[in-house]
């Protein structure tokens, strides 16, 4: 899987296909995707002439911690790196996740677990 920031610069949704499903990001939008598969420089370039800017997310320190991040079919899952804790939340759960504390966020999965 690999992560692309999006920046939706067309007057028409774009959907890239993700695990489990696809991943929107509406029109004048800007967006973080995990595609299921790279992305090929022809498709790059074909969101680039509809006026779709896409390039790799640059690596982040706390991508490695606890987060709740979508994953198609409007789910959401909780990722420490690449590993998955906890699947199946909905929007307003994961948002509310990632309004956590690192400590809480701890907290939260070792109850889970």
């Amino acid at each position: 899987m690999t992560t692309y920031t999006v920046k939706n610069g067309s007057s028409l949704h774009k959907a890239f296909k993700v695990d489990g499903g696809y991943q929107v990001v509406r029109a004048g939008e800007d967006g973080e995707v995990t595609t299921a598969s790279p992305l090929t420089e022809e498709q790059i370039d074909a969101y680039a002439a509809d006026g779709v800017k896409v390039s790799a997310a640059k690596d982040k320190k706390a991508d490695a911690g606890l987060k709740a991040e979508h994953h198609g079919g409007g789910k959401f899952r909780i990722t420490e790196g690449e590993k998955v804790i906890l699947t199946d939340l909905s929007k307003a759960d994961a948002d509310a996740f990632n309004a956590l504390s690192d400590e809480a966020k701890a907290e939260f999965v070792k109850g889970k677990a």
